[in-house]
């Protein structure tokens, strides 16, 4: 005699809740080492932060010291990046066993026929669940941003005002003003990048003045910082959604930080066109390009980078493809669906 359906539904779903229960069990594991990892990765940079000062006061004193500190230095800086390529590591395990349990969550609340309100819709949880994701990788990044940016100019800055009480107290005042001078330039070098720190977290431009513009004030702040040829061809188009422009946006900005990365010193062009009744949105670096599939496997999927604009673009109802191969370029490709947008009441 056969289970009766609801018996069969019961069972499937206490086999569901065991497995999903181990995997919560696993995950909150791998959280709290990640968390450890983390604290070792922080401490690892103040010390090698600190012993990066005093090598250079050392080194600009000439004291016997310098030697001693430059290999203390070294062992410092091959101890942080194995432990920021361990971290690295399970950062992204995690993220996988991450989306592996919200898989199962979806599957069983749907299995369990789910409740009455939006927060039991498991396609809400997840997206949810996609957006804090989405936060927490964007702080990380702006974390090393700052640490290699701002954190570096007031590190230096801290040692140049202790060379310049040395040099006070000795009464050196031409090699005072000297440093003085340097240490002024160090702050204003800061300032800026600070101040574009802000303009790329909340680009005032896209809401006040259009994607288009936008895009040209990016594109000017990248250029006067990496010194690259960036060409722009940029249709007059209507105002899109808000959170469409953001993404469009978002995009060009990981784009052109990938071939910075990737393909230094390559002339990169942006298309931003209408094509019927779509948006095409195109960025192409003419730099080594790279086997998409090779590096999918080593990484196990594609690249964080790569996945979180395909992620953006299709929250938006957009289609995302990259084009690349070995020695020729790489081409990102957006287009998103106008759905009976007017004519522009101003250009982009």
């Amino acid at each position: 005699m056969h289970p009766e359906p609801s018996a069969l539904l019961e069972a499937a779903h206490t086999i569901v809740a065991e497995q999903i229960a181990r995997l919560r069990a696993l995950h909150t594991s791998a959280q709290q080492h990640l968390a450890r990892l983390e604290a070792e990765v922080r401490r690892s940079e103040r010390q090698l932060d600190e012993v990066l000062i005093q090598a250079r006061f050392a080194s600009e004193r000439g004291q016997v010291s310098a030697t001693t500190l430059a290999e203390r230095q070294r062992r410092l800086r091959v101890a942080h990046e194995a432990l920021t390529r361990e971290y690295e590591q399970m950062r992204r395990a995690l993220r996988q066993l991450d989306q592996l349990v919200r898989q199962i969550d979806m599957s069983s609340a749907t299995l369990g026929g789910g409740g009455d309100g939006e927060t039991s819709d498991p396609w809400v949880q997840a997206l949810r669940s996609q957006v804090i994701m989405g936060r927490e990788e964007e702080r990380a990044r702006l974390a090393r941003e700052v640490h290699d940016g701002p954190a570096q100019v007031l590190a230096n800055a801290l040692m140049g005002l202790e060379r310049c009480h040395t040099l006070l107290a000795e009464r050196r005042l031409d090699r005072l003003e000297e440093m003085l001078g340097q240490l002024s330039e160090n702050a204003r070098e800061g300032l800026r990048e600070v101040r574009g720190f802000i303009a790329d977290l909340r680009p005032g431009k896209l809401e006040e003045q259009g994607l288009g513009n936008a895009i040209r004030d990016y594109v000017q702040r990248y250029h006067d910082t990496v010194n690259v040829p960036v060409s722009l061809d940029l249709d007059p188009l209507p105002r899109l959604p808000a959170e469409a422009e953001i993404v469009l946006y978002r995009i060009v900005q990981e784009s052109l930080q990938n071939a910075r990365k990737h393909a230094p010193g390559a002339p990169v062009h942006i298309v931003l066109t209408r094509r019927d009744e779509r948006v095409v949105l195109l960025i192409r670096d003419e730099g080594p390009g790279f086997d998409l599939r090779e590096v999918a496997r080593r990484a196990g999927r594609e690249s964080w980078g790569l996945t979180s604009m395909r992620e953006r673009a299709e929250l938006i109802g957009a289609s995302f493809v990259v084009t690349t191969r070995p020695g020729h370029g790489t081409e990102v490709a957006v287009s998103l669906p106008l759905r009976g947008a007017t004519t522009p009441s101003r250009p982009l």
